[in-house]
C-alpha cells in the first residue's frame, strides 16, 4: 500500500531554512544528464532512459518519465568555447529533447563534456 505525506513547507532539522513545497515541485530539475558525446556514454543522469547519437553533434535525450507538455525550459553546456541547444522548438517533445553541440565557428561537432537540465512539469 502506498503512503502519502502532505506538507506545505519543508524545514531543516533545526527548524530553519524553510522552503515551500511549490518551490520543490516547480523549481527542481525534472531531467539532467552528464554526457560524453564522443563515446556516446551517459556518465550520470536523472530521469534519462537513454541518449541517441543522431550524427555529429546531434543527441536525443530520452526521458524515463515524460514531461506534461513541450513548453518546458532546457539548458545545456558543453566544452571548448562551444554553444549548444535545441535547434528548433519542434525538437522539444514531451518524451525527449534533441540538443546540438557546435564549436565557436557554429559547426556542429561532438564534444567530450555535455550537460543538460530540464525544468517544467512532469506528466
Amino acid at each position: 500500500m502506498a503512503s502519502e505525506l502532505r506538507v506545505n513547507t519543508l524545514k531543516d532539522a533545526s527548524g530553519n531554512n524553510s522552503v515551500a513545497m511549490s518551490t520543490v515541485a516547480e523549481g527542481s530539475a525534472k531531467v539532467w544528464a552528464d554526457y560524453e558525446g564522443a563515446t556516446n556514454t551517459v556518465r550520470d543522469s536523472f530521469n534519462i532512459s537513454s541518449v541517441d547519437d543522431d550524427g555529429t553533434g546531434i543527441f536525443d535525450y530520452n526521458y524515463t518519465s515524460n514531461m506534461n507538455a513541450n513548453n518546458y525550459a532546457v539548458s545545456c553546456s558543453s566544452t571548448d568555447q562551444t554553444f549548444c541547444g535545441a535547434d528548433d522548438k519542434s525538437e522539444i517533445l514531451t518524451s525527449q529533447v534533441e540538443i546540438l553541440t557546435h564549436n565557436s565557428a557554429t559547426t556542429v561537432k561532438d564534444r567530450n563534456y555535455n550537460a543538460m537540465t530540464v525544468h517544467g512539469d512532469l506528466a
